[in-house]
């Protein structure tokens, strides 16, 4: 009887060497019927490295039958053994990313891929691959009414909220497995070293945020925030469509102590009009008593740039040729805008009483750019028929397109009174 016990009693090895057979032999069904019977077996001893083994050939060879959903079953399964066991994170990774691929081709996945996706974020997070967080995070088309979804794009947050550290935060962990547990405590931890330093821009002056003109100066100043002692080793203002003049940041490390406060400012010219981002700050810091840098990034400032307006000054002086007689006139045309001028005409308006003997009342100027200045001048002299005047009065006005708008007028008082 005990002969006949042991004959008939379940031997898992022989099971998975049949499986392994018909494996090499592409029959991937009948594989898989003995990788999952060696498994069960393995199950009921406690085996847990057989199990693995078991279940990584199972869902292979259901891969391989294109038995999608059941292959995605399978290596959740395998992750979730194998978090329970000794791994490498190489080996978790490559779980991941074939539960990933069945996710994606199944027709009807028991499995969101968003969980696994949540999972790889939180290994990379732990690990502080941030720069595989942005190129990642950059390309998933997250699904609102998926929850694990929602978690990437939570913990994407709460890596950049300034408020983390303080509220002692914690990462997002339905439904995750089990043996996840330690992934996502190392994961946390990093995530709130990520908000040690909290770095706010502003407009200096807030007055001007909708009154900038392209090509105008203005500043921007830059708050950092200490909440660990730490040391800054990079620091980068995004300023796209804006032309840095200067910046009164310090020099790169900077050391900073628990709640110690830096504020730099940096002066900027906008280049084109339109409704653009200031910002956002990118930094790397490191804690002295860790390894590894970790990144702050601060908000963004919204600013519209309006068109530069055309802006003209002109100015008229004059010198006495003859007292009370002649004059010579000087006019004076700057461009104070951040426009360059075209075909702007000035105009002399000349008094019936007063005649021009040298030079002309109207003068083109095909381009005046910003900050140049043109300068013509005039004779003028007073009729003689008349016995008494007080003086006569000389303008000057400047227009553009075709004498459409007029940009700057001035005036000048000349003579006094003169009887014969």
């Amino acid at each position: 009887m005990s002969f006949l016990k042991k004959f008939f009693q379940p031997n898992p090895e022989l099971d998975l060497e049949k499986g392994q057979e018909a494996y090499s032999k592409k029959q991937y069904k009948l594989a898989l019927k003995s990788f999952q019977k060696a498994y069960k077996h393995f199950q009921k001893q406690g085996a847990l490295e057989n199990q693995i083994i078991c279940l990584d050939n199972a869902a292979l060879s259901a891969e391989k039958a294109e038995m999608h959903e059941l292959s995605l079953t399978l290596y959740y399964d395998l992750l979730d053994s194998r978090l329970n066991s000794k791994y490498t994170i190489k080996e978790i990774l490559k779980d991941i990313e074939r539960g990933l691929l069945m996710a994606r081709i199944s027709k009807n996945p028991p499995i969101s891929k968003f969980k696994f996706e949540y999972m790889k974020f939180l290994i990379h997070l732990a690990e502080k691959d941030f720069k595989f967080l942005a190129i990642m995070y950059k390309k998933l088309k997250f699904n609102p009414k998926d929850e694990y979804s929602n978690s990437i794009q939570v913990s994407w947050n709460l890596i950049h909220s300034s408020d983390t550290f303080l509220e002692k935060k914690n990462l997002p962990k339905t439904g995750l497995p089990f043996g996840f547990a330690t992934i996502l405590k190392t994961a946390e931890l990093v995530m709130q070293r990520c908000s040690l330093c909290e770095v706010e821009i502003s407009l200096t002056n807030l007055e001007m945020k909708d009154q900038i003109q392209k090509g105008e100066e203005f500043s921007v100043s830059a708050k950092l925030t200490a909440y660990a002692p730490l040391a800054i080793k990079t620091l980068n203002l995004k300023t796209t469509n804006f032309r840095l003049i200067s910046s009164t940041m310090p020099e790169l490390p900077l050391k900073m102590s628990t709640g110690e406060n830096y504020t730099g400012i940096f002066t900027l010219i906008p280049n084109l009009p339109g409704k653009w981002e200031i910002g956002p700050i990118s930094l790397q810091y490191i804690i002295p008593s860790e390894e590894g840098d970790y990144p702050g990034l601060s908000n963004t400032l919204s600013i519209n740039v309006n068109d530069a307006t055309p802006a003209l000054k002109i100015k008229m002086e004059s010198d006495t040729i003859e007292e009370d007689l002649d004059y010579f006139v000087t006019i004076r045309a700057e461009n104070i805008g951040k426009l360059a001028l075209q075909n702007l005409e000035i105009k002399v308006q000349i008094p019936k009483e007063v005649e021009i003997y040298e030079g002309t009342s109207e003068k083109l100027i095909s381009t005046l750019v910003e900050g140049e200045t043109f300068n013509f001048s005039i004779g003028v002299r007073f009729s003689l028929d008349k016995t008494h005047f007080e003086g006569h009065i000389l303008r000057a006005e400047g227009f553009i397109e075709n004498n459409q708008i007029r940009l700057a007028k001035s005036s000048i008082k000349l003579g006094g009174s003169h009887t014969e």
